[in-house]
């Protein structure tokens, strides 16, 4: 790979010299994610004087076509005595500028003329673009969820995406597996490098906490893990937990307001990290978390020629039961991507295993895993002070969910539930934790239906608020209407709780009506509350249900097993390619 380099020398007090050099797998990334050949896209360099407003956001000074294969420039009319810093990148629309290489901030007087400017700087941005309250576990929830966030988007290139695009990586690289990178000697350790958009403290949903329990228990397997993830809230760059390697990457464009864009540019830096990285460990395996780093998954297994390993946690037609916008478009056609170029790929249930090969037509069998989720098994303590400052209401029953709060997640089900039960069980009330883009929403609708004294919202709980509120509930309910797996459905069910789920996706293979759990018709308040009657009246039944759910989870659904399980995948992947 070519080094990407930048440099700005002062020729005289009004003439300045502009070059640089862009690598190609960042030219392949670009491809990859915006779905059209890099000669075919405009790159302009911009010029900020960088005393001019926030970094990410000032008002560029200059701005200047690049015309063909161009790589320097003679820029003039800068102000002498000032500090400035140059980006290239690409001008998807008059208003939208996606940048792709950025300069170190230099002054531009004689005594510091001729710097060579390497990567971008390393200090904490000022702002930071609120994709936390805007993004589900894995799909974005803005506005009305409407197009013009997807203003970028050439609308003639959806025409030719899918099959009659090349890109130019795959044209100009062998798809061939370098076996002498992959081989595990007998003394050698296991490398492996995962990818995933969110890692603890960084939690938006369960995909988070999958991640974690999937690479602790790894690297207690004698695999030496390293998790390139992002950094919204300025936490440590690099830092080893728990004896995972975990390393914290922010897009030159981290103040982009367009979700897709952002996203485009946290795929450069995890190329980019992974790319120094890779000069310094030899990894034999790449391991990607669902679409949102997929491009620079896909790149990276393209450039440093080793296997990818996909795990996909739920798909966009799946979240809309179909695709109908530009940008459910542009994520579906992600997710098939990811999938094609992917060497393996695991989902979590029998049921994503079918929507896979229905919505994506998987080509085969064998690329093709079901691994289940997992919990760790951990006492539920009673901390009553956890609960200080919460809406708990001492001799009454408490009946206790949690998730992201977005649409398919079925919250407003237990809100019409709580309306129509308020008079027939004055002593039951419930608590909702949890936060997303319809919070706000439904704590509307709950003081419409009057349920200020039933019903609680309590926004975002530590694990140990989580736990205790598991301790003190007499129910879990989790009504999803779609859920590919659910993994707090296990941390209920772990706590030794009757838990009613929705008899869909993933849920219904965890419980067995009756027995481990209940099952209740997703949407249906009508059959929530007949499953939360049965376990109110017959306090035998529900807690002999509580134990059996305990001990199912603690034999088939452990982190333990997941990551035996996914070994296992690794190991027939490295053995087939060898």
């Amino acid at each position: 790979m070519t080094e990407r380099s930048f440099h700005f020398k002062m020729i005289s007090n009004s003439l300045y010299y502009v070059s640089w050099d862009i690598s190609f797998p960042i030219r392949n990334l670009v491809e990859c994610y915006f779905n059209k050949s890099f000669s075919k896209l405009t790159k302009t360099i911009r010029l900020y004087n960088a005393a001019n407003g926030i970094r990410g956001r000032e008002v560029y000074e200059q701005e200047m076509i690049i015309r063909g294969n161009q790589s320097q420039r003679i820029v003039e009319g800068l102000t002498n005595h000032q500090s400035y810093y140059a980006e290239v990148g690409i001008k998807l629309t008059s208003h939208h500028f996606f940048p792709i290489i950025r300069s170190n901030i230099i002054a531009s007087d004689t005594q510091k003329s001729g710097c060579e400017l390497h990567r971008a700087s390393t200090e904490p941005p000022d702002l930071f673009y609120p994709w936390s309250k805007l993004v589900s576990t894995y799909t974005y929830y803005g506005p009305n969820n409407r197009n013009e966030d997807f203003s970028w988007k050439d609308k003639q290139t959806v025409a030719y995406e899918n099959n009659k695009f090349e890109l130019s990586y795959v044209k100009n690289s062998s798809r061939e597996i370098d076996h002498s990178r992959i081989m595990v000697k007998n003394n050698e350790k296991r490398r492996i490098l995962i990818l995933s958009w969110e890692y603890p403290p960084h939690l938006v949903g369960g995909l988070s906490r999958h991640v974690q329990g999937l690479a602790d228990c790894l690297q207690k397997m004698d695999i030496e893990v390293h998790v390139i993830t992002s950094n919204p809230n300025g936490a440590a760059e690099e830092e080893m937990i728990d004896g995972v390697w975990i390393h914290r990457v922010v897009p030159l464009n981290e103040q982009d307001e367009g979700f897709l864009s952002w996203i485009g540019g946290l795929n450069l830096a995890m190329l980019n990290k992974a790319l120094a990285m890779d000069k310094i460990h030899r990894f034999h395996l790449i391991h990607a978390h669902d679409w949102l780093v997929g491009a620079g998954a896909i790149v990276l297994r393209n450039t440093i020629r080793i296997p990818l390993i996909v795990t996909i946690h739920a798909t966009e037609y799946g979240r809309n039961s179909g695709i109908y916008t530009e940008l459910q478009t542009f994520i579906h056609e992600k997710e098939q991507q990811l999938i094609t170029q992917a060497d393996s790929v695991i989902v979590c249930s029998e049921y994503m295993k079918r929507e896979l090969n229905q919505v994506f037509c998987v080509p085969s069998e064998k690329k093709l895993h079901i691994i289940p989720n997992g919990t760790a098994a951990k006492p539920v303590k009673n901390d009553l002070k956890a609960l200080e400052g919460l809406p708990i209401q001492k001799n009454k029953r408490l009946i206790f969910s949690i998730g992201r709060i977005v649409k398919e997640k079925g919250f407003d089900t237990i809100l019409e539930a709580a309306q129509k039960m308020k008079s027939h069980f004055p002593d039951v009330y419930f608590i909702i934790a949890g936060k997303g883009p319809l919070l706000d929403q439904y704590r509307r609708m709950a003081e419409r239906l009057q349920l200020q004294n039933q019903l609680f919202f309590v926004d975002y709980v530590s694990d140990e608020q989580k736990s205790a509120l598991y301790n003190i509930c007499s129910i879990a309910v989790f009504p999803s209407r779609y859920e590919p797996f659910g993994i707090v459905a296990l941390e209920a069910m772990q706590a030794g709780k009757p838990t009613i789920v929705s008899n869909t996706g993933g849920l219904k293979e965890i419980v067995q009506h009756k027995k481990s759990g209940m099952l209740m018709t997703p949407g249906s308040s009508e059959s929530l509350i007949e499953q939360i009657k049965y376990l109110l009246e017959n306090a035998s039944d529900a807690e002999q249900i509580g134990r059996s759910g305990k001990k199912r989870v603690e034999v088939i659904f452990s982190w333990d097993r997941m990551a035996e399980e996914t070994v296992k995948v690794y190991e027939e992947l490295l053995i087939h390619n060898d």
